[in-house]
């Protein structure tokens, strides 16, 4: 009977290894204490299938490790944070949108949770469009849901309270203040005494939360703004010692250990509310010594905010092949019932992703974590802050960004300028704006030179063109074309050489004012110049009673450019255009000029609309008179110079409104179209009548009794 026993033993355990599924949870380190009431509550609420073994495996985030770590584990569901996600959503994460869209549905329906829930989601998106393709044109651009939110995690400041009697620090200046009146003696202050507490580990989030704490609107521009002064702030803070490099420099997950330590005395902390428990409990037997607050803000800010990120739960791709059995854990694990059931755990102190768990302020749970204080950063807090920033390509380049500002952190003061290597503002500036690729032409590239030495060449060539219609206007042939109209030309196809140069440079609000002045005048002088020439053909030629000498053509190009000038003077009084960045995907935005208003989009609109009938009616003119012999007649060098603006201004049009080109492409083409068209002008209009004067040799026969450059 023994030996049937022990069989019976060794057949069972044999069976439930063949038979048993082993899921593997990674988890962030500040999480292990929660294992064994994960594992309870879970077997407890869902009863799940007992030869299901579970292991759990914990690891330090950082982005640049994340992939490595959870690679070499094994992991079946991870946890992740928007910059892992963002980064990996691609090579590390399983698409399980179809799979759980109707519990998200669900979720984010519901009365009470489901904005909070909504935002969660939309934070993990990070610009980040659907990458399976389909045929569904509904569906193609659809942002999925590859992860589910488990927690909120609140950025906000702790205060050691034994320390600092009535009202901590609130800005940044006063902690400033606050570490500089620190009673110590020289050299003491470094040595234990840490005014704030900061983590390398964690600087993507320090800074991402310096730069968004506000309630101004952020685009590109304003990042970079905020970026600078965010650096600039911490290159105080460590200069003053208010962040002390040994603190900064240790592990996210590991610093709160040295709270512990008699030898250290912490006064402020940037942290989040995940760590709530490590800093009031785990490290202080017991004793509370650091109270919470919100996040330190910038002076000049009305009001600080409270940055959220989500802690999400989400399948490795190394899974695939029990990808249901996960989806169907995950979906337990993140629900409202699961996360009720771990806030009646007296470890649990992290906050749900469900507002509704959080208003009952006389549960045991409320008292531990104080509901009422996060429930009052909930009317301050920015959740989806992080897809501002976290793009596909820069959170890659943000690490050597960071790269690059911790040395500039760490480096010696202003005395050490003279050293080869010294990182200054200005320098990381630089680096930083490497993210918006293609930001604006810059005067000095490689592509500016080329065209401004293109442009300097064409007016000289225009200049020159027009100081001999000038000085030999009363030769035969230019007479014929009236003098004043080819000068008129002339000015606006110099005009048109000067609008490239305005988009060389950084853009100004000046120059966006004066841009559409530019092409009205550019457009109005030698288009319409032309437009009225082919005009009088047809007038002469059809015996219509219309007066057509030059000094009324003189006054109709007045009245055409008149309603333009006075339509771009409202467009500029009622707001203009200013210089902002215009994003035209997810790597590339560049600095441009943009309506502030919607009365300034339709001004630009109406005036394109209003220039694209005057083309159409160019190429009218131009067939109609296509056939008229005289002396006189221009009528095939006038279509061929329209015909050749159309075209130009249909392939800019085109091109400025294809979306992906970089700005370095759409600079180029619209810069060469606008040279090509003016060049049309320049060789049709003008290169026969230089050139029948160049026969002639300017030969006094060809010459008639002089006449004043304007015919009546």
């Amino acid at each position: 009977m023994k030996r049937i026993g022990i069989y019976l033993i060794l057949n069972f355990l044999l069976v439930r290894e063949i038979y048993s599924e082993i899921v593997k949870f990674c988890l962030l380190e500040r999480y292990r204490r929660y294992e064994t009431m994960f594992i309870n509550s879970y077997i407890e609420m869902f009863k799940p299938d007992p030869l299901i073994q579970y292991q759990f495996e914990y690891f330090i985030q950082a982005a640049s490790d994340y992939y490595n770590s959870i690679q070499a584990i094994e992991c079946d569901i991870t946890m992740v944070e928007p910059i892992t996600y963002a980064k990996h959503n691609g090579t590390l994460i399983i698409d399980i949108n179809d799979q759980i869209q109707d519990v998200v549905n669900e979720r984010i329906s519901d009365i009470y949770d489901g904005e909070i829930y909504q935002e969660l989601l939309d934070d993990l998106q990070n610009n980040i469009t659907d990458d399976k393709k389909t045929n569904d044109k509904n569906t193609k651009d659809k942002k999925r849901n590859k992860a589910l939110p488990l927690f909120m995690d609140y950025g906000i400041t702790y205060y050691n309270s034994r320390i600092i009697d009535g009202k901590p620090p609130q800005t940044w200046n006063e902690l400033i203040e606050f570490g500089n009146n620190i009673p110590t003696t020289p050299g003491e202050k470094n040595k234990y005494a840490y005014i704030a507490q900061f983590n390398e580990g964690e600087f993507y989030y320090n800074f991402v939360e310096s730069v968004l704490n506000t309630n101004e609107g952020k685009g590109y521009k304003y990042i970079e703004k905020e970026t600078r002064k965010t650096l600039e702030l911490f290159k105080r803070l460590f200069d003053d010692g208010i962040i002390e490099a040994q603190v900064w420099t240790s592990n996210s997950e590991l610093s709160t250990s040295l709270i512990g330590n008699p030898e250290n005395t912490i006064y402020v902390m940037r942290n989040w509310s995940s760590y709530l428990y490590n800093i009031t409990i785990e490290n202080t037997n017991g004793i509370s010594i650091f109270k919470k607050q919100k996040l330190l803000h910038f002076d000049d800010t009305d009001r600080t905010r409270v940055v959220n990120k989500g802690i999400y739960l989400c399948i490795t791709t190394q899974s695939e092949e029990k990808v249901d059995l996960l989806i169907d854990m995950i979906i337990n694990i993140t629900s409202k019932q699961f996360i009720q059931k771990m806030t009646e755990d007296k470890i649990f102190y992290d906050i749900p992703a469900y507002r509704s768990l959080i208003v009952n302020d006389n549960s045991e749970y409320c008292k531990r974590v104080d509901c009422q204080f996060f429930r009052n950063l909930q009317e301050d807090q920015i959740v989806a802050g992080y897809n501002v920033l976290a793009q596909h390509n820069f959170i890659v380049k943000f690490e050597e960004f960071s790269g690059k500002c911790k040395e500039y952190f760490k480096q010696g003061s202003i005395d050490n300028t003279e050293k080869e290597n010294y990182i200054t503002i200005d320098t990381l500036m630089n680096y930083f704006s490497n993210f918006f690729e293609d930001k604006f032409i810059e005067f000095g590239s490689t592509l500016s030179i080329i065209i401004i030495i293109i442009i300097a060449i064409e007016i000289l060539i225009t200049s020159l063109v027009a100081y001999r219609i000038i000085k030999y206007r009363n030769f035969i042939e230019i007479r014929r074309s009236s003098p004043l109209f080819l000068v008129i030309m002339l000015l606006g196809i110099i005009l048109a050489f000067i609008s490239v140069l305005t988009y060389i440079g950084m853009p100004t609000d000046f120059i966006c004012r004066i841009r559409p002045y530019i092409f009205v005048l550019s457009f109005g002088l030698t288009f319409y110049s032309l437009l009225l020439k082919t005009f009088r053909i047809k007038v002469i030629f059809d015996k219509v009673n219309i007066q057509v000498k030059d000094s009324y053509l003189i006054l109709y190009l007045c009245i055409l450019l008149g309603i333009e000038l006075v339509m771009v003077t409202v467009w500029t009084v009622l707001g203009g255009m200013k210089a902002d960045i215009r994003r035209v995907n997810d790597e590339v935005h560049y600095y441009d000029c943009m309506n502030v208003n919607d009365i300034g989009t339709y001004m630009q609109v109406s005036l394109i609309i209003i220039n694209a009938l005057a083309l159409v009616y160019g190429c009218y003119l131009a067939y109609k008179v296509k056939n008229v012999y005289s002396e006189y007649n221009e009528s095939k060098i006038i279509g061929l110079s329209i015909y050749g603006i159309v075209i130009c201004m249909v392939i800019i049009m085109l091109i400025v409104n294809i979306s992906g080109l970089d700005l370095n492409t759409i600079f180029l083409i619209q810069s060469l179209m606008i040279i090509l068209s003016a060049d049309i002008i320049l060789i049709f209009m003008f290169t026969p009548k230089l050139w029948k004067l160049h026969i002639n040799n300017l030969s006094k026969n060809t010459y008639q009794k002089q006449m004043p450059m304007y015919i009546y």
